[in-house]
């Protein structure tokens, strides 16, 4: 099997990284001035003038502060004179890390081959131009084995594509049978392909050679010899090159075209999940977190697929300046890692939470980790997707209620009808108690018994008695009966009942009892405690 990577090229990273945590307007995408930035790569929300700066100088700017005339590469003073209100934020390439680390525990879904590629800090003083493919940070995918899985190249692709632009992240996409030419490609423009070395090797040779990142430094050196594209750098004297760039520069070159190994470093993904989001902006209300929460729950998802493992529980925490952080569990009934069914729970989660003071900084982690297998498509609903339909509306219920106004019905082995059954929140485990009822004599339940109604009244309700007969909205029939049950001695609620089964006027079927040996503290005659659907 021929090697194919597939390169992902992030060059908005540095502004995507304050701006993920903010819902775009619409979902419209908005551009980004760059250095380097292709005039097709998606960009974040406009929001108020904004800029990335670094080195005293501009290097990411978004629409609202290019209309007012900010551009990459401009000073930071000439930036404030022309937008009073912009707003500097300095370069963060420990954030740009981190995030290149989520998008990398995504995409292990993909392909247990990951690399990273991480961001470069431009030389002070350089030009915006020079610059170009020094700042980006992105990955490195050998995608090869994974294509029949996924269902194809364009397939694989479209999932990449899209995966990244909900976490939040501009990508651009390159494939080459070599690690260097995949990520030059990207570099370059968004959705080149060359399949095979012979692909790859004209369209490496019409790059510029500011892409090399040894080149960079001695740029205005080769444009005077005339060496403005790779292929005019390939065709110069290797030995000249060396002598006078460096060896880095051919080991560069010879990498890109295949020429010479290239040894990549594979990311390891964390055992536990535990990533952060800073917000732009500081937010008081908690429903307000679920568009930052969601981008973290997609990483968490792509994390665990690669793992083949679902979660049980996930927290949510959000920090606070002065107060100890707030945090929201999404405790599960059974393991999961549909991005749709956590994001649906935390909503109904967040709508009953009040922040104590706003959060800057949200932050997801899970410990409850459990493998699962991967799911198969079936013509009908399986007993399994029927139960995980009726666990999803018991964790919105308990989500939205509370975890203890949503119960279950338990069964107690008491012949009593009040005491043979309770109810426990749905959830809830507990140890068997060591006090346990006695274990009752045979009895007529355990032995052919009359049936009984699912349909229990509260409290009993007396019954009149005229001419010998029981008496309720008119005479009663007696059907079936008598059913004897005397139970109760351990625990003081002594009950020595007949139990019959009755019909009214109307035909409706009641389940009526006498008291059989009533003493003074207890009530006397005829009581109707339940009815037959």
């Amino acid at each position: 099997m021929n090697p194919l990577w597939l390169a992902l090229s992030a060059p908005l990273l540095p502004i995507e990284i304050f701006l993920r945590g903010t819902e775009q307007a619409h979902g419209a995408p908005v551009g980004v001035a760059h250095a380097a930035a292709p005039p097709d790569a998606a960009a974040p929300a406009d929001i108020a003038p904004l800029a990335v700066c670094e080195h005293q100088r501009i290097l990411l700017a978004n629409n609202a502060a290019r209309a007012l005339g900010v551009s990459a590469g401009i000073k930071q003073a000439t930036a404030l004179a022309l937008a009073p209100s912009l707003r500097l934020l300095e370069r963060n390439l420990a954030g740009e890390e981190q995030a290149l680390r989520q998008l990398a525990c995504w995409a292990g879904q993909f392909t247990p081959s990951v690399s990273l590629q991480p961001p470069q800090v431009s030389e002070a003083g350089t030009h915006a131009r020079a610059s170009r493919g020094a700042h980006p940070g992105g990955l490195l995918l050998e995608i090869a084995p994974s294509l029949t899985l996924f269902g194809g190249l364009d397939a694989l692709l479209s999932r990449v594509g899209t995966g990244a632009a909900a976490l939040g992240f501009s990508v651009q996409m390159a494939c080459a049978p070599t690690p260097s030419g995949a990520w030059l490609l990207a570099l370059q423009r968004n959705g080149l392909r060359a399949m095979t070395p012979e692909q790859l090797a004209p369209v490496l040779a019409s790059l510029p050679v500011e892409l090399l990142p040894s080149a960079r430094p001695h740029m205005a050196t080769l444009e005077s010899i005339g060496a403005r594209t790779l292929g005019d750098l390939h065709n110069l004297p290797r030995a000249g090159l060396a002598r006078r760039f460096g060896k880095a520069l051919l080991i560069e070159l010879d990498q890109a075209f295949g020429r010479m190994p290239e040894p990549r470093r594979w990311f390891e993904a964390p055992e536990r999940f535990d990533s952060r989001l800073e917000l732009l902006a500081q937010i008081e209300v908690a429903e307000a977190l679920l568009f930052a929460a969601n981008r973290l729950i997609l990483a968490l998802t792509g994390w665990l697929s690669a793992r083949h493992a679902a979660v049980r529980r996930v927290d949510l925490l959000g920090e606070h300046d002065d107060d100890s952080p707030t945090c929201v569990s999404l405790r599960l009934s059974d393991a999961t890692r549909d991005p749709a069914r956590l994001t649906g729970l935390l909503r109904e989660r967040l709508a009953s939470v009040r922040l104590p003071a706003p959060v800057h900084t949200i932050r997801l982690h899970c410990d409850e980790v459990v493998p699962l297998a991967a799911s198969t498509d079936a013509l009908f609903p399986s007993p399994a997707q029927t139960r995980e339909s009726l666990n999803r509306l018991i964790e919105r219920l308990q989500a939205r209620l509370g975890p203890e106004h949503v119960q279950k019905l338990l069964l107690v082995a008491d012949h009593r009808p009040e005491a043979a059954s309770r109810t426990q929140p749905v959830g809830r485990h507990e140890a068997p108690s060591t006090r346990s009822a006695p274990v009752a004599s045979p009895s007529p339940i355990a032995t052919g018994a009359l049936p009984r109604p699912l349909w229990l009244l509260s409290t009993p309700i007396a019954l009149q008695e005229r001419n010998n007969r029981p008496y309720w909205r008119g005479p009663l029939t007696l059907l079936a009966g008598p059913e004897r049950i005397e139970s109760g001695w351990w625990d003081c609620n002594l009950v020595q009942r007949d139990y019959f089964i009755a019909a009214d006027e109307s035909d409706m079927l009641l389940w009526i009892y006498r008291e059989r040996l009533p003493d003074a503290d207890s009530r006397q005659g005829w009581f109707v405690q339940g009815k037959f659907g």
